[in-house]
């Protein structure tokens, strides 16, 4: 059970890591109005800077654009030239945000009345589609965190449950030695006691053995599929996984071994306490 827990887990750290990968590409492009001075777009593009959600943000003005396009299509540019065409690039703001859940928030600062003498509001609310992949992404990464809610919630019951059963076995094999105990004075403490450490044990050992197993089967595959697989985001799924299960190993060991720890004690002692409570537990 540890070990199909740890393979769902890394599965949940490789999404995870796609996911945010993906959100970190989704940038905001604005176009600003043609009548605004450059001077006014760097101050506007500075006080963007300030706010604590933008990461980062890029002014490239219409010139720079040109240029940029004219470099991969030269025959345009050599069309305006013949033309006498004056250029059609807008200047253009790229905002970058620490999360993408801020990049509806930024959209919907800059759609305030203060910014339409700045921000072309005709085009950005047109562009639906920036609002809408933002939001998919956003319900795509909390899918993925009810899963892995659930995904625990049911491995944990689940483990509750073998341990339980694996002691509740155990108790009745060694009944009479237990109604020895209790003949010659034992407490329920005592006896107790001793079925609970069997259940940290079994928990203990159980989750040592998958983790090493889990460690080094996710580690080869990783690092095999690593050398076959060139998509960026699917590498940076691989890489969250040999991060947490390599580089954080004594992190994820430790919150494993108290979860281990909790899940041995809890379900050892469920299965004594209601063992002793048994009306019949004299009629041997």
């Amino acid at each position: 059970m540890f070990f199909v827990f740890n393979l769902v887990l890394a599965l949940s750290y490789a999404a995870e890591s796609v996911i945010a990968n993906v959100g970190e590409k989704l940038d905001i492009s604005i176009e600003i109005q043609p009548t605004v001075e450059d001077y006014n777009i760097q101050i506007f593009a500075e006080n963007l800077r300030k706010r604590p959600e933008v990461k980062e943000v890029v002014y490239v003005s219409k010139a720079e654009a040109l240029d940029r396009f004219g470099s991969k299509y030269p025959n345009i540019i050599s069309f305006l030239d013949h033309h006498q065409l004056t250029n059609p690039l807008p200047n253009v703001i790229r905002i970058v945000n620490y999360d993408v859940a801020d990049n509806n928030v930024i959209i919907s600062y800059l759609q305030e009345p203060q910014f339409s003498q700045i921000v072309n509001q005709e085009k950005l609310s047109q562009d639906i589609d920036q609002k809408t992949r933002n939001e998919k992404i956003l319900d795509i990464t909390r899918f993925i965190q009810r899963i892995g809610t659930w995904l625990i919630l049911i491995f944990a019951f689940v483990g509750i449950l073998i341990i339980f059963n694996s002691i509740n076995i155990n108790i009745h094999t060694h009944k009479h030695e237990i109604h020895i105990m209790k003949l010659v004075g034992a407490k329920h403490s005592f006896i107790r006691a001793g079925f609970i450490f069997e259940g940290i044990v079994f928990a203990v050992s159980a989750l040592l053995v998958s983790i090493g197993f889990s460690r080094f089967v996710l580690a080869y595959l990783t690092r095999n599929l690593v050398a076959i697989i060139s998509n960026e985001n699917l590498l940076a799924g691989l890489n969250s996984i040999l991060w947490h299960f390599e580089e954080r190993f004594w992190i994820t060991l430790s919150w494993q071994m108290l979860a281990a720890v909790v899940a041995g004690i809890l379900s050892s002692y469920l299965a004594i306490e209601l063992y002793l409570r048994k009306k019949h537990y004299f009629n041997y």
